[in-house]
């Protein structure tokens, strides 16, 4: 019977679980989430709460960064391994790195293109910042020190014929591609649930508190017009959602294959609902919360909710158990390395037990470094190619990406040339009115502000018609859209900014346009500006 005690450390916040294999019946004795000031003491703690000096202790490495690199399959170990060297240093000179400072691990998955190559997914931290980690464990048995983003497959059976992505929301939030049922490639998205937890604890003064609250919060599917009470703070978690719903989207199209479903995974999953307002708004994709392959939640004592809010421990605590990781990625330890066989092995065999001549030892010694010549020649000429390859890849890829904003700018700004038309038509009818002092500062403050925040925060899959202020501080909009389920979205956001009270709508009537051919419905919204 084996333990293990796995622990992700974030820079305030550790998730622990401690998991018991024997044979394979795999079991969680313990778990929790501790908010700390002292990591030393946080970690002492859980260890001795968790009757766990005596047990192997794995836990993730952070800040890493992820590269890959293509290299021929019949290569052998230490051919691999000079030509890692080779890539990574040169990538170092491209962007002002000492190679040196770096500690680095890799590990091959199957080129699925080319089975003559293998990807290599290659994975550095500062050594510097990585020991200060290690010492945190100096006096207990620390056996582990993997990624997230790659340690997180654990929890999964990955299917064999289709592409899958695990969405990781925890301090940094990573995307985890599979591609057939090995890892593709890990991306890091620029928002994380972090930037919600930290908005409530600056009301809360407290992240413990800020992180139930979290727990408690109830997210809105797109249909449902009102807020519920108690979710006082979706104005904080809504926007965020929505950045990080944008981002997987762009990644996505970057990865360039069709992904039939996602997991999520991470503290962003505490939020009730939050697998369904990420499948309303990717309706061709599978969504779910990812639970570990091995819990049955028919026979849990405790709610599968409070196991999956520490996914992230139990997918280190099964790196230090063995299961389904290759150790290649171990920051723990020296480096494993799994290679291809190659036909190098055998070279000198056919001379059976024989002795020989110093004719023979040297021209052995001279066709040996022949065919590592070649062999490193080939290698250089091919990295030479395959980044020459990559190179107009990513070139190919940003022009992509820039067309694509481009043309969401060119539809924010036909609403923005909605709202301006308006405005100048408001402008001009005021211009022949007497107004007083009041008014004034309403019709030169107010409305601008109105009118700014409206083409800042609308959906691009809705379309103003018109805005008009009918009287004193009223409001009417009539908008566009080709499903109800996106006006419902818009109204929410209206009320949710603050940007209308009193909001009410009328019944949408379905037109067609005749001009590209498509059903649009049209409502109107009314309410009082705040």
């Amino acid at each position: 019977m084996q333990s293990c005690l796995g622990m992700y450390i974030e820079e305030n916040l550790i998730k622990y679980a401690k998991v018991q294999k024997d044979r394979d019946n795999i079991k969680i004795e313990a778990f929790g989430t501790k908010f700390y000031e002292n990591i030393e003491q946080a970690i002492n703690q859980i260890v001795l709460e968790t009757n766990s000096t005596r047990v192997p202790i794995s836990i993730n490495v952070s800040e890493e960064k992820y590269d890959y690199f293509q290299v021929f399959a019949l290569l052998n170990k230490q051919a691999l391994k000079k030509s890692m060297d080779i890539e990574f240093e040169m990538l170092c000179r491209e962007r002002g790195l000492q190679n040196d400072l770096m500690d680095k691990r890799y590990t091959f998955v199957l080129n699925q293109e080319n089975p003559e190559k293998m990807k290599a997914i290659h994975v550095s931290v500062e050594k510097n910042k990585l020991e200060r980690t290690k010492n945190l464990f100096t006096k207990y048995n620390l056996s582990t020190v993997e990624p997230l983003p790659t340690s997180i497959m654990n929890l999964i059976t990955a299917n064999p014929t289709k592409n899958e992505l695990i969405v990781n929301m925890e301090e940094c939030t990573y995307l985890t591609f599979l591609e057939n049922g090995q890892i593709s490639n890990v991306e890091k998205l620029n928002t994380s649930i972090v930037e919600v937890l930290n908005e409530i604890s600056k009301v809360e003064n407290s992240q413990t508190k800020a992180y139930e609250i979290l727990k408690n919060t109830t997210i809105t599917t797109q249909e449902t017009d009102s807020i519920q009470e108690g979710n006082e703070y979706l104005n904080v978690v809504v926007p965020v959602l929505f950045k990080i719903l944008n981002e997987i989207k762009g990644k996505i199209a970057l990865f360039g294959k069709k992904v039939h479903k996602i997991y999520f995974s991470g503290t962003g999953i505490v939020i009730n609902n939050v697998d369904m307002y990420f499948q309303d708004r990717l309706n061709d994709i599978q969504c779910e919360i990812l639970k570990p392959s091995f819990v049955d939640s028919q026979s849990l004592k405790i709610g599968i909710k409070d196991y999956i809010e520490v996914n992230s421990a139990i997918s280190m605590a099964l790196n230090g158990l063995g299961i389904g990781t290759t150790n290649d990625l171990n920051f723990g330890n020296k480096g494993a390395l799994t290679t291809a066989k190659t036909g190098l092995n055998g070279i000198t065999q056919g001379k059976s037990n024989k002795k020989l001549d110093a004719f023979e030892k040297l021209t052995i010694r001279l066709s040996i470094l022949c065919v590592a010549f070649i062999i490193g020649y080939g290698v250089f000429s091919n990295n030479l190619m395959t980044g020459m390859e990559d190179k107009i890849r990513n070139t190919d890829s940003k022009i992509k990406e820039t067309q694509g904003y481009i043309d969401e700018m060119a539809e924010n700004q036909e609403s923005i040339e909605y709202l301006s038309a308006e405005y100048e038509a408001i402008i001009a009818r005021l211009n022949n009115e007497t107004v007083t002092n009041e008014d004034v500062a309403f019709r030169e403050r107010e409305l601008p502000n109105f009118l700014t925040k409206l083409a800042t925060t609308i959906p691009t899959e809705v379309k103003l018609v018109s805005v008009e202020n009918t009287e004193n501080r009223h409001i009417v909009i009539q908008a566009r859209a080709i499903k109800y389920q996106q006006l419902g979205y818009f109204q929410a956001i209206l009320r949710v900014n603050n940007i209308l009270s009193d909001i009410s709508a009328s019944t949408g009537v379905r037109y067609y346009d005749e001009h590209t051919g498509e059903e649009y419905i049209l409502v109107t919204i009314e309410g009082d500006l705040v």
